[in-house]
């Protein structure tokens, strides 16, 4: 009998077939084992897992003696524990690997794949184990998955989905595994801007630095944004240094900020006299961006899925890179250069606001030299690096600003500075679409130049400097765009809220909706004028019953948070247009969209 699992409900019949099948119909067809493990594949048969991303497969026995796997090249794919639902993402032909010597050693390698991603070699048995990500969270309430390998000789593609294969099950070998990660937790994947979210239950607060690159104000204030919690806003927390830049981890409880130079603190507890760590990074002197501001650390991300800070910084010869503060030990990990190409006089090589994307293990860093930087950091040891010139898309335009994702689909995204006009364009890349190529450093593109990805102008989006800050309320393909700090009186209030696809591994990938209004007054005649760099704002899903997607902005002086509920920002009535305009009609935003709250 053949079974051709899909994303639709199996027929009865088959569900039996698959649920009889035994282990030693398996023997009579493939013969040896295989297990899920970690990255450097000498743990057998490990089950439980933290993130997708940490888990690889690996086949044949902890010896180079015993018999394994039949040599030859595989299927892998991986799907819920009853085979019902299809979860690998990546095609089918991406899926591939080989046996050698009864060892799985390795991803088969394909130029228009980006399913390239090896273990490590292991010594005990010279096998090279194979990550089993991307692929989809399981609908198993168990957070229970399975993995199949299968003779690329016993299997088809389907003609209809490129993602399906055409098996029988007994010519399969299967292992279970679980992963405890449930959803892209609400604090990872946000830019290293200058706020943070901390959400408790149905409480939401807020963590804002009072200072900035630019500004020498000292202290954070917390701020309760929406939540039953009575506890009250939070005097600022007296740190002597300059912060400017914060991360949560919801999961923790607790909150990371960088300051200035090269001071680390680690605030924990949610109480008017919270613990404060002070730590030391790498970092050592100072780099530059485009608005003459300079930093020695210059943000943090935060990944909560495996409670690790990245931090952004410079080294002493004033080149960007990264270095992973471990939250569970308060110790950092040694720091990383970035390997974007230098230009002379033209800025930092890493971004202003980098990203960490806890799935796929990657920083995000889109910088004013055009250059758009991936780093693969499943081992923080030995990172990866891949780069891409977006200049070869559109050379008109000014620089990159800030990184942002949608992590559920792997849509990224990079804000275009424009001082001049001020006009809006954003930079959409789909990852499953990207073809990675290794190399010191190594490229991501795309087939063709415009397969994937594109740089998209957004009528009606005029704000200050164009579009700089950047955030995306995880969970809801909803994000926002903002302006920095100008003296432009026409835009300097403006945000555009934008609806992402909610899909992705096709096609050019762009903003679906989009709207731009003007956040207006904070009282009487005293407008709403965006923070300095490194850009306040951010964005969440609401843990209300609404579950809107809301973004927190801080203004100029981080006196004011303003909370504007997205959601029903792109339900506002437009501007004339066709089909439908991408202005506000009235201007300013009105109390259902937009709230103030005073920052202590």
């Amino acid at each position: 009998m053949s079974m051709r699992i899909t994303r639709v409900f199996f027929a009865l019949a088959l569900l039996l077939a698959v649920a009889l099948s035994t282990s030693s119909a398996f023997a009579q067809q493939v013969s040896g084992a295989i297990y899920t493990t970690t990255q450097a594949g000498t743990v057998v048969n490990k089950n439980i897992y933290v993130a997708r991303t940490d888990v690889y497969l690996n086949g044949g026995p902890q010896n180079t003696h015993s018999s394994g796997l039949p040599d030859g090249t595989y299927y892998f794919q991986v799907t819920d524990p009853s085979g019902k639902t299809l979860l690998s993402t990546d095609n089918a032909v991406c899926r591939q690997l080989t046996v050698a010597g009864g060892r799985v050693s390795g991803a088969l390698a394909s130029p228009s794949c980006n399913h390239l991603l090896n273990g490590l070699s292991n010594p005990a048995n010279g096998s090279k184990t194979v990550q089993l990500a991307p692929f989809d969270l399981t609908p198993n309430q168990g957070a229970e998955y399975k993995v199949w390998l299968i003779p690329v000789g016993k299997a088809t593609v389907s003609t209809t989905d490129s993602k399906v294969l055409v098996f029988s099950h007994s010519n399969s070998k299967t292992d279970n595994f679980k992963v405890r990660e449930s959803s892209v937790s609400q604090n990872s994947c946000q830019p290293s801007g200058s706020l943070s979210v901390l959400i408790t239950g149905q409480d939401v607060h807020s963590y804002v630095p009072k200072g900035s690159w630019s500004s020498a104000a000292t202290g954070v204030g917390v701020v309760k944004v929406e939540g039953l919690s009575t506890l009250p806003d939070i005097n600022p927390i007296p740190i002597e240094n300059v912060v400017n830049s914060c991360a949560s981890n919801s999961v923790t409880g607790q909150t990371v900020c960088t300051a200035n130079d090269n001071k680390v603190y680690i605030i924990s507890g949610l109480s008017a006299n919270p613990t404060v760590t002070p730590l030391s990074s790498a970092g050592s002197g100072t780099i530059s961006f485009s608005q003459d501001s300079s930093c020695t650390n210059c943000g943090v991300a935060m990944d909560s899925v495996h409670n690790k800070a990245v931090i952004a910084l410079s080294f002493a010869d004033q080149v960007g890179g990264y270095q992973y503060l471990n939250l569970d030990t308060s110790s950092f990990d040694p720091a990383f250069r970035s390997q974007a190409p230098p230009f002379p006089d033209a800025g930092t090589n890493i971004s202003e606001n980098i990203l960490v994307d806890p799935d796929r293990n990657l920083i995000l860093s889109p910088n004013e030299l055009l250059n758009y930087e991936l780093v693969n950091v499943t081992t923080t040891k030995t990172p990866t690096f891949f780069e891409q010139n977006i200049s070869a898309l559109d050379p008109f335009y000014f620089s990159l600003d800030s990184a942002g994702e949608d992590c559920s689909t792997g849509i990224v995204l990079a804000s275009v500075e424009d001082e001049s006009s001020g006009q809006s364009q954003v930079y959409i890349a789909d990852l499953s679409q990207a073809v990675f190529t290794p190399g010191t450093p190594g490229m991501w593109t795309y087939p063709s130049p415009l397969a994937g990805a594109q740089v998209q102008p957004l009528s009606e989006s005029v704000l200050a400097n164009g579009a700089t800050g950047i955030a995306v309320a995880q969970g809801t393909h909803t994000g926002v765009i903002t302006g920095e700090n100008s003296f432009f009186a026409l835009s300097e209030s403006a945000i555009t809220a934008i609806a992402l696809p909610t899909t992705s591994g096709s096609g050019i990938p762009a903003i679906t909706d989009w709207v731009t209004c003007s956040i207006g007054f904070i009282v009487d005649d005293v407008v709403f004028r965006h923070g300095r760099d490194p850009h306040t704002v951010t964005a969440y899903k609401s843990p209300s019953s609404s579950g809107h997607a809301i973004a927190l902005l801080a203004n100029r002086d981080a006196t004011t948070l303003a909370v504007v509920d997205l959601t029903n920002m792109l339900a506002i009535e437009r501007t004339p247009g066709t089909p439908v305009g991408h202005a506000c009609a009235t201007s300013p935003l009105p109390a259902s969209v937009v709230t103030f709250i005073d920052v202590p």
